[in-house]
Formats: C-alpha cells, structure tokens, sequence
C-alpha cells in the first residue's frame, strides 16, 4: 500500500509556529501519514552570514518538533556541503522510499522565487506539490511558477493519488494564517523583545543559552 508522506523544507532560522502549524493543518487535511521537516544546509539563495550554524538549526528543530505526533526530521541537506536543491531531495527520497508517495508542502510565498529553484519544472513529475495558502489568496498569475503548476492542478485531496492520476498533482489548500515570520522573530531576539507564542519555550530557550542572533 503506497503511503503518502509530507516533505517541508526550509532554513528554519529559527523553527517557529509559522512552520508548525500549517504543517499540522496540511497533514490532517491531506491524510498524510507524516511530515518530514528537512532543514537545508547549504542554502542557494541566503549565505552563512544570513543563517545560523546548521547544527544549531537542527538543534531547535529537534526541539520544535518535540511533542507533535507525526513530525519527523530528514537531515539529508544538513548534512551535505554541497547546494541544497528540492529537486536532489526529492530523488534521493524516491531511492530510499519507494514505497511511500511524497508531498512536497510549500508555502504560497515561496511562488515568488519557486522559478529561480534547480530544475523546478521537473519538481511536479517527482511529488505531489500542495500549496498551503492564506484565505482569500486567488492565484499569483504573474508568477511563472503558478501558471506552470496549473497544468497538474487536481480538484480535490481525493484526486492527488498518482496510481488514479498516472501522474503528480497539484493542489492549493488553505490554512489558518500566521502572523509569525522569522525575519521579524530575528529582529524581537535582537532587539530583546518578547517572543512569547511564536515559537516553542524549548527553541526560545536553546536560543537563549547559545546566544543567537544576537
């Protein structure tokens, strides 16, 4: 029986609620079995000088997910030097899991640069790619990646089955808003500003004690 799993990838600079829960939201919505949270290593687009050391990352995450049945961590980009690309990832899973279906989870910000990704265009041949959207979110028709993944998009949870389809889909889904972003959370633990409710007491506290993004 083919299981489907949910693939997030991110910096994770630093893991907060903003990646939580939508990521549970998109798991009961779609029946997944479990997301895989999968923290990049060697970012393409954000130097070192932008994130924190990759063990510290993969120390908050381990935190973070701590307590959320279904969550699970895949460190294969954090543990390679070389560019993390979705599209390596995503063939890597294959090889090692080929008896689960994955759904890449992204969220609807991330249409604004998905056509600057390696390879993007092979991503839909490779996973399921559910777009977690905001309400009243219509469709980026300007950004070339939205009209592309229009042609795989399906009309339901139910239709995303490759065995049916013969193929990937595509689904926007909507989840509860989050007014939480890392950027603005990086400015609060500069400026020593409250960040009580946007992220886990575990990963304030590592933050805490190792004295990042000071």
């Amino acid at each position: 029986m083919i299981r489907k799993t949910g693939l997030l990838g991110g910096a994770f600079n630093p893991p907060h609620y903003g990646h939580l829960r939508p990521a549970q939201e998109a798991m009961q919505a779609l029946g997944l079995e479990r997301v895989v949270f999968i923290p990049t290593g060697v970012h393409p687009f954000k130097g070192p000088e932008l994130l924190a050391p990759v063990e510290h990352r993969l120390a908050m995450l381990r935190l973070a997910l701590t307590g959320w049945p279904g969550f699970d961590l895949w460190e294969i980009e954090a543990q390679s030097s070389e560019i993390s690309y979705t599209v390596n990832t995503l063939t890597a899973w294959h090889c090692l899991h080929p008896d689960q279906e994955p759904v890449l989870l992204i969220g609807a910000d991330i249409l604004r640069e998905l056509h600057l990704w390696r390879a993007w265009r092979r991503i839909p041949e490779l996973a399921h790619v559910v777009l977690m959207t905001r309400p009243g979110f219509v469709g980026e028709v300007d950004f070339p990646a939205w009209e592309y993944l229009e042609r795989f998009r399906v009309g339901s949870v139910e239709e995303l089955d490759r065995q049916r389809l013969g193929r990937y889909g595509f689904l926007p889904i909507r989840v509860t808003p989050q007014p939480i972003a890392s950027t603005e959370l990086r400015h609060r633990l500069r400026t020593g500003e409250a960040v009580a409710g946007m992220m886990p007491e575990g990963v304030a506290g590592y933050i805490g004690n190792q004295k990042l993004f000071q």
